[in-house]
């Protein structure tokens, strides 16, 4: 009977320590823990658009009637729209095309044979490839391709062998040739960026029809137009959510 009694004491014993270890396990009812996402990986893959702004210089050079070349000098301001496309490789390097067209203002140049004259306004655009190195959110490129535009002619032009002054007769027709150059952008949130880059844009030679204001004899000096390009911009980055992290096992 003795031993009875120690059996019963001992599995009354096993029986409450095994509730209250149940009691400690949590509940089947309790709601799971809240999922929480990982930070996404940001990415320089994707479209985007901007505007961009700054000053261009000219360094065109223009034959003179007479046939003496001079460089004519000066610069303005330059404003316009962007619109590109990047994709970021697993290495970080970034590759990409963009296009862009700007207004270009007028300036004041120095033409051979002249104190100085007016040009006029006109545009600058250009269609370029890009590659360059993500750093995070940090962007360096270089960049080249197509440029095109008209070029920026003296309103009048001197000749003193032919002692005759002669007026522009018609505004310079389009022009195209290459453009090349480098660049930095920062990402200073998901969507939004902001550049700044310079480019040497080289359009070409082309006769420019003048009037001999005299005689109102045509004349059709060569004026081969070149600019330093020197802007800064703000891009809208269609979709930039980063890439979504993903745990390895």
């Amino acid at each position: 009977m003795r031993m009875v009694r120690i059996l019963a004491a001992a599995l009354a014993a096993s029986t409450i320590a095994g509730g209250a270890m149940a009691a400690d396990l949590p509940s089947r009812k309790m709601a799971p823990p809240a999922y929480v996402a990982p930070a996404p990986i940001f990415t320089w893959t994707g479209l985007y658009v901007g505007v961009n702004g700054g000053g261009w210089f000219n360094n065109s050079r223009i034959t003179a009637l007479g046939g003496i070349p001079g460089k004519l000098g000066g610069g303005g301001g330059l404003i316009g729209g962007t619109v590109g496309y990047n994709w970021q490789t697993a290495g970080h390097v970034v590759v990409g095309m963009e296009a862009d067209l700007d207004y270009r203002t007028k300036t004041t140049v120095t033409a051979p044979f002249a104190s100085s004259s007016q040009t006029n306004d006109g545009y600058l655009g250009t269609v370029r490839g890009r590659v360059g190195y993500g750093f995070d959110r940090a962007l360096i490129y270089v960049t080249g391709g197509l440029a095109y535009g008209n070029a920026a002619a003296p309103n009048a032009l001197a000749s003193l062998p032919l002692a005759a002054f002669f007026t522009r007769s018609g505004q310079p027709g389009l022009q195209a040739g290459w453009t090349a150059g480098a660049g930095v952008e920062f990402a200073i949130a998901n969507n939004w960026s902001v550049k700044g880059e310079y480019l040497y844009a080289d359009l070409g030679s082309k006769s420019i029809a003048y009037t001999n204001a005299t005689t109102l004899l045509p004349a059709t000096p060569v004026e081969r137009t070149a600019d330093h390009i020197a802007r800064v911009g703000v891009n809208y980055r269609f979709g930039f959510g980063g890439a979504p992290v993903y745990a390895k096992y």
